[in-house]
C-alpha cells in the first residue's frame, strides 16, 4: 500500500486547496474574497491608529505645580522698608509744593501716598512676627489716617 500525503478524512484522500474551496466557486469569488480579506484587515488595523494627533503619540505627563510659598519675614521686611522709603520721598516732595503753595500738588502727591501706604500696610500685615507686625501697622495706621485727613484739607482749598 502507497501512502498518500495531504488530508485524510475517512479513508478519502482530500487536497488542501479543496478543503477551502466553497462549491461552485471560481476564481472571481476567490479574487474578490480575498481582496474583501485585505480590505478587512487593513481597516481592522487602521482601526487601532489613533486620531487628531501628530505622530508619534507622546504620553501625556502629568505637570508638576509647586505649592505657593509665603515670602519670608526678611523679603516682607525690605519691601516694606522700600515703602516707607517711597512715602519718604512722596513726603519730601509735598513740603516743596506746600512751600510754593501748589495744593492741587500737594493733594496729587498725597493720593499717590495714601495708595502706597495701603499697599505697605498689606505687606506688614503678612509678616510672621507678631510684634514687628504689630509695630509696623500701627505705624502705617497713622501714617494712613494722616494722609486721608490731608487728601480732604487740600481737596477743599
Amino acid at each position: 500500500m502507497r501512502r498518500v500525503r495531504g488530508w485524510r478524512s475517512e479513508g478519502h484522500d482530500l487536497d488542501a486547496v479543496r478543503l477551502f474551496k466553497l462549491p461552485g466557486s471560481c476564481s472571481l469569488t476567490r479574487a474578490i474574497g480575498t481582496w474583501g480579506c485585505v480590505t478587512v484587515l487593513s481597516l481592522g488595523i487602521l482601526s487601532c491608529v489613533p486620531r487628531h494627533r501628530d505622530y508619534p503619540v507622546r504620553s501625556a505627563r502629568p505637570v508638576a505645580r509647586a505649592l505657593p510659598v509665603a515670602p519670608s519675614d526678611s523679603k516682607l521686611n525690605r519691601s516694606y522698608l522700600k515703602a516707607v522709603a517711597d512715602l519718604q520721598r512722596l513726603n519730601a516732595e509735598m513740603n516743596v509744593a506746600n512751600k510754593a503753595q501748589n495744593f492741587e500738588m500737594v493733594r496729587e502727591k498725597a493720593e499717590e501716598g495714601l495708595l502706597r501706604a495701603r499697599a505697605a500696610r498689606l505687606i506688614a500685615e503678612q509678616l510672621r512676627d507678631v510684634v514687628l507686625r504689630e509695630e509696623r501697622l500701627a505705624a502705617i495706621d497713622l501714617t494712613v489716617e494722616d494722609l486721608k485727613r490731608l487728601v480732604t484739607i487740600t481737596s477743599q482749598q
